[in-house]
């Protein structure tokens, strides 16, 4: 298991996450506000009862991509939560918009199948913080995160009491960090000109909200200057 480096940097191995060098997002700012935008991932750990996993939101607490930090929590009756105080590192999962790739869509014939998608991966230490001041910190936090965008935001403190108590009696939080961060954006990219202009067609016409979605990412992508 990939050990944390002195200088409290995340650990310097190789890729973990497999992608063709064109479709990789190595701006980690960048790579970031995806997961700013599909927040919920999958919490994946190795530990005394086998492998875990839990879904849930993710809060960015540091962008710095020297020292990127997510905050997170899980329900003290999940059995993963008793897990987590023997786990060193952790990996995250989180993706977003991704849409099946039809070869009718494409030019010439000799094509087959393929997914387009944004996928990111992040691997850390986990720390757990269960003082209750910390645990409530993390609850604000993510209602914060989550509400900023209204005009009147709900605040925790919104919440009577009582259920607030019982809420932070009821969670596991924690903090995980420096995290390594990997970003695939694979979007076509090695399919210019009319493979893409085929393919964005096929999926506005043919796709779901999803597929929609991929094709205005790809609009993006060959709209922009090479």
């Amino acid at each position: 298991m990939a050990q944390q480096s002195a200088s409290g940097s995340p650990p310097a191995t190789g890729d973990k996450f497999f992608s063709a060098p064109h479709f990789r997002q190595a701006d980690a700012a960048q790579a970031l506000q995806w997961l700013r935008r599909y927040p919920f991932g999958v919490l994946i750990t190795t530990g005394a009862s086998g492998v875990r996993a839990t879904s849930l939101p993710f809060v960015v607490e540091n962008d710095d991509p020297a020292d990127i930090r997510l905050l997170g929590h899980i329900a003290l009756r999940n059995s993963h939560a008793a897990d987590l105080p023997s786990v060193n590192e952790v990996l995250i999962v989180a993706n977003g918009p991704s849409a099946y790739i039809s070869p009718r869509w494409y030019a010439g014939p000799a094509n087959v199948p393929t997914w387009n998608y944004v996928g990111l991966q992040l691997r850390g230490r986990i720390e757990l913080l269960p003082a209750e001041t910390d645990r409530r910190y993390v609850l604000e936090r993510t209602v914060d995160e989550f509400e900023r965008r209204a005009a009147a935001p709900w605040r925790l403190s919104d919440a009577p009491l009582d259920l607030v108590t019982r809420l932070l009696g009821g969670i596991v939080a924690f903090r995980i960090g420096p995290c390594r961060l990997e970003c695939v954006e694979k979007l076509g990219q090695n399919k210019p000109g009319a493979d893409a202009e085929g393919t964005m067609a096929g999926l506005r016409e043919e796709g779901d909200e999803m597929s929609h979605a991929v094709a205005r990412m790809m609009q993006r992508i060959f709209a922009s200057p090479s």
